[in-house]
């Protein structure tokens, strides 16, 4: 039987060819030489994938489904973390689209038989990945308690300040050489991050009472670790050509930034401030020196020392921000609360000292914040937490995050004009990447310019932002349902957009 089957397997392979009746496709451009043969990272697949496959689809959609409707599981989480999910069950399922995307991209660029069956059977997980998260969604939406927002995301998602910082990411998947979306995906995104993703997320699940999500993204993961062996086998192969060694080292080092500036942005303020914080509870960064620092940067990357790649540089840059990236984009979400599609609520004081003991330092630069954000809370008190923050903060032309990180008297930032117009970078990695393929970034339009001068309360009507009454505001600063903020509550405030930059004059 095994004999047969990898017959058939090489089979498959030795039908790799080029039509004559059909015009052969146009390759993707790509810097990187390809070995014509490498390591085959999925020969198993004949007999273990697609069986595979069928059982995780009845596991999901038949029997999954049962046990949650008779459990009521999505009314038992803690509700600032099931709301959050309202943001991240989108920017997913996002992610997944562009990751098949990058498998398509990578099958017409490396003319490489081993590699492209293995980016195949990837293209079909993602597909199946997406399709599962936006069945999450779907089922979210129709049992908890406030579905406001799980179904708005596709529509708001041009303009939502957080979303489009994950589209953005998202973007490095498919807007470059493949072999660079190759890194972003497989070789940074999915071996250094979805473990805190996918697995840890799990037990903060758990922990908020959540049954529902951890049976899917346990799922989920359990074909990273085949989506990983596709990566490390398509870089040994290019590291295999000496030429490619400069090339790689700088993207992905680039790669590494791009990656730490979404998810160590978003994943903490999940980890540390979408659930009621408990002293057995672990903060992010104890994950992340885990998961990232020791297993990826210790283990998976100095693998590759013996092919001369240094473990880049961005990495200890990451580790350097992780005390503080999380608190300050949790802060930040917070201020801009009207602009969002889910319900946020202020830390509690019985909350600070946990901050207080994981993060040194915490309560000085975040600790006042959050004891104002109770008066902001209320409608009735007319302030909006967006009152600490006068101005829209600039926005990193590349990667889309304001420039605050990792806090705001550390902040990183550099402006320049280019092609008529101003810009701000987060970082001088994110510069760099600009000034490599500038028309790929320039003309595009950030949030602060194109809502510049504008009233807060027309921003949240143009965005879609209201709920059925067409009066309350989707997004909430507080979890209670007695009194909620409306349209005419912000109109009452008058608050102005202005992003300064926008108002900056350029040199003739």
């Amino acid at each position: 039987m095994a004999r047969s089957l990898l017959k058939a397997h090489e089979r498959v392979k030795s039908l790799e060819w080029e039509h004559s009746y059909v015009r052969s496709p146009d390759r993707y451009p790509t810097e990187y030489k390809i070995p014509a043969r490498t390591k085959d990272p999925f020969r198993h697949i004949m007999r273990d994938f697609f069986a595979m496959e069928n059982d995780k689809d009845d596991r999901v959609y038949g029997s999954l489904q049962g046990v949650l409707a008779r459990t009521d599981g999505t009314n038992k989480g803690d509700p600032r973390y099931v709301e959050i999910l309202k943001a991240l069950l989108p920017s997913l399922c996002d992610a997944e689209y562009f990751a098949s995307q990058c498998m398509m991209q990578l099958s017409e660029t490396v003319e490489n038989v081993e590699l492209r069956q293995g980016y195949l059977a990837q293209e079909l997980d993602e597909i199946r990945h997406a399709q599962s998260e936006a069945w999450l969604a779907r089922y979210y939406a129709k049992s908890y308690h406030d579905p406001a927002g799980f179904n708005v995301s596709r529509r708001c998602r041009e303009w939502n300040p957080l979303l489009m910082a994950a589209r953005s990411y998202t973007s490095t998947y498919v807007a470059d050489d493949p072999i660079v979306g190759c890194l972003s995906l497989q070789v940074v995104g999915e071996a250094a991050y979805t473990n805190p993703v996918f697995v840890a997320m799990t037990e903060q699940a758990a922990l908020s009472g959540d049954s529902v999500l951890p049976s899917l993204f346990l799922s989920i993961q359990s074909d990273e670790g085949r989506h990983m062996a596709n990566g490390f086998s398509t870089l040994a192969a290019v590291l295999s050509v000496d030429d490619n060694l400069p090339l790689v080292q700088r993207d992905l080092d680039a790669m590494i930034w791009r990656n730490h500036k979404f998810f160590d942005v978003v994943v903490p303020v999940m980890f540390d401030y979408c659930r009621t914080p408990s002293q057995e509870a672990r903060p992010y960064r104890e994950y992340w020196d885990d998961w990232v620092w020791h297993d990826y940067g210790g283990g998976y990357l100095s693998k590759l020392e013996k092919f001369g790649l240094v473990v880049p540089d961005s990495l200890r840059l990451a580790r350097r921000d992780i005390p503080w990236m999380g608190h300050t984009a949790a802060m930040l979400l917070y201020a801009l609360w009207p602009l969002n599609f889910w319900r946020q609520a202020p830390v509690p004081e019985s909350a600070f000292d946990w901050f207080e003991q994981h993060y040194p330092g915490w309560y000085s630069y975040f600790g006042p914040f959050w004891e104002d954000a109770v008066e902001w809370a209320d409608p009735a008190n007319g302030t909006l937490a967006m009152d600490a923050l006068p101005e829209i903060p600039p926005l990193c032309r590349v990667c889309l995050n304001p420039c605050v990180f990792p806090r705001l008297d550390l902040a990183e930032v550099h402006t320049e004009e280019h092609g008529g117009r101003w810009h701000a970078f987060c970082s001088t990695v994110c510069r760099d990447v600009f000034h490599r393929h500038p028309a790929r970034y320039n003309a595009h339009q950030n949030f602060g310019e194109r809502f510049h001068g504008w009233n807060l309360a027309d921003v949240v009507v143009e965005m879609g932002l209201l709920r059925p009454d067409g009066k309350t505001l989707i997004g909430q600063p507080h979890l209670q349902t007695e009194r909620m903020w409306t349209i005419d509550d912000l109109r009452r405030i008058g608050f102005e957009l202005r992003y300064p930059l926008a108002e900056r004059k350029v040199t003739a």
